[in-house]
């Protein structure tokens, strides 16, 4: 019976306790998403303290959260001790040669500024040593690469507590402006202490009072841009994307579950178009400046002809065929360490012109390609199993060789409108830079494929099997003149590589052509 009466007890008391400790974190919360609308210059834009935050962070930590915070909490934490900064083993660094050159501690992959800075003596020899290369037009080894990496690193850091890495006050000289600086570093002291209230009220004046001190602040595409990062509309469009995929293949004779199948791929098109449309208005560019971009963009020019082709020839299979690749590169992307964050162009891109009629030309021919490639991989399987009827293998090889037209179609306009392009920019047509040769391998060797079945030099067994492999040289005009090769005036702007990634891509490909290969020679019955 006492044992009863404590446990009447027990739920009072716990609701107090909450009651007490509740509010203490839905203030921290409410401040941060407050915080995360500041105005910060960075980069030369005008962006939200939460984009501000997550480039940071993951660049010197690896992730865009540190130790389970978001990375506005994780900046306001560092911004309001910034001695603390250099204490805090936050610079991730895990490649063990650099470890073992700086006489790190192996075991570990997160490091202090304080730990790393003795060593810079065997640091800056690496240094030199890459820029000689590059001087030189070579490329770095990867020690010297990661060297160069963590310099970065360091420098962020460093900036960021000298007070250099970001303008609070964006081109502001007036009077009331010199007193905001002051203003902000009280704001961080009330966080620093932990009155939340105080800081988000402090925090939302501060927002209107720097906000008419700049034409260039726009309260509404600083809320666009966090709204941006909190929905994550490409990776929820690779769900509907995969999920579609799925409903597809396994329940295609339902027509409820086929129902929706298309309503999960019509969401995700509308997440991917809406992503798009999200960079497009916070940029104020066309979304392909940079790797993470143009595949992006690449991926929704395969989806949109996927939806295109079927409408156009009723086939159901080429939208199975467009979710599956779709949402596979949409999260072999994510795999990728690419920069996905929203900044400006390098100068000589800074043409929305020719960006627009160029760059997005070229990246719509590897969607092409990448919806060819995606199909002859079906048709490749299918024959190899005999799945197909000679009615469905002839539509199947119709529809690779419209594709693959429409994409030798867009490479080869992009080809000569980038060459209009270099001429006003490096006062030349062409110059056999490695982006410049490699599109016309791409558009040769296509333009070859074209002309092949034309001509019926090859039949449907090879048009699918010259779509997956000419797809390496999209890749390598694509990926492979930054990544693999890494110079040419064209290599500029696009991150770091995971060329890890790329390789396991090959591999597996390696192994699909020969295991096709195999099926069709090794005297197994199968359609001609």
């Amino acid at each position: 019976m006492t044992l009863i009466k404590h446990k009447k007890l027990l739920l009072p008391m716990m609701l107090f306790l909450l009651a007490g400790i509740a509010p203490a974190y839905a203030d921290a919360s409410s401040a941060i998403n407050t915080a995360k609308h500041i105005p910060i210059q960075h980069n030369g834009r005008i962006k939200p303290f939460d984009s501000f935050a997550r480039q940071t962070v993951k660049l010197i930590t690896g992730s865009e959260r540190w130790q389970k915070k978001e990375p506005t909490a994780v900046m306001l934490d560092q911004l309001s001790n910034l001695e603390g900064s250099r204490r805090l083993k936050w610079i991730r660094l895990n490649y063990a040669e650099l470890k073992q050159t700086l006489a790190l501690p192996p075991a570990e992959n997160f490091f202090s500024m304080e730990e790393i800075q003795p060593s810079m003596n065997k640091l800056l020899p690496l240094l030199r040593s890459s820029q000689a290369k590059r001087d030189q037009d070579l490329r770095p080894v990867k020690l010297e690469q990661k060297a160069e990496f963590l310099y970065t690193q360091l420098m962020t850091l460093e900036r960021l507590i000298s007070g250099e890495l970001a303008t609070v006050v964006p081109g502001a000289e007036t009077p009331e402006a010199a007193a905001l600086p002051a203003e902000f570093e009280r704001l961080l002291g009330l966080y620093r202490s932990g009155s939340f209230q105080e800081f988000e009220e402090g925090t939302r004046a501060w927002i209107q009072k720097v906000g008419p001190l700049s034409k260039e602040i726009s309260h509404a595409k600083i809320l666009l841009e966090v709204r941006y990062f909190e929905m994550k509309p490409f990776e929820w469009a690779a769900a509907g994307y995969l999920l579609s995929f799925v409903l597809l293949l396994l329940f295609k004779h339902s027509r409820l579950l086929r129902g929706a199948a298309l309503a999960a791929l019509a969401g995700g098109f509308l997440l991917h178009t809406l992503g798009l449309a999200m960079r497009i208005v916070v940029l104020s560019r066309p979304p392909v400046s940079n790797m993470y971009e143009s595949m992006v963009f690449m991926n929704w020019v395969a989806m949109l002809g996927a939806l295109l082709f079927a409408l156009l020839y009723r086939n159901l299979p080429i939208l199975t065929v467009g979710s599956l690749a779709s949402g596979f590169i949409m999260v072999y992307g994510n795999l990728l360490p690419l920069d996905s964050s929203l900044d400006v162009l390098v100068p000589v891109l800074r043409s929305n012109y020719w960006l627009t009629i160029h760059v997005l030309t070229i990246v719509s021919s590897y969607g092409a390609f990448g919806l060819a490639m995606a199909l002859g991989h079906r048709h490749l399987l299918c024959a190899a199993f005999n799945k197909f009827s000679e009615s469905a293998k002839e539509e199947s090889a119709r529809l690779i060789y419209r594709v693959i037209q429409l994409g030798t179609i867009l490479i080869g306009a992009g080809t000569v409108l980038g060459g209009v392009w270099a001429n006003e920019s490096w006062g030349r047509f062409w110059g056999w830079d490695p982006k410049e040769t490699w599109a016309l391998i791409t558009c040769l060797v296509y333009l070859a494929i074209v002309h092949l079945w034309y001509s019926k030099r090859i039949n449907d067994f090879w048009l699918a099997m010259s779509s997956v492999l000419c797809f390496f040289s999209v890749l390598m005009t694509w990926y492979g003149v930054n990544f693999v090769l890494g110079r040419g005036l064209h290599s500029y702007g696009f991150g770091a590589g995971g060329m890890a990634w790329i390789n396991v891509y090959l591999l597996l490909e390696a192994l699909f052509v020969l295991f096709i290969l195999s099926r069709r020679y090794a005297g197994k019955p199968q359609s001609p």
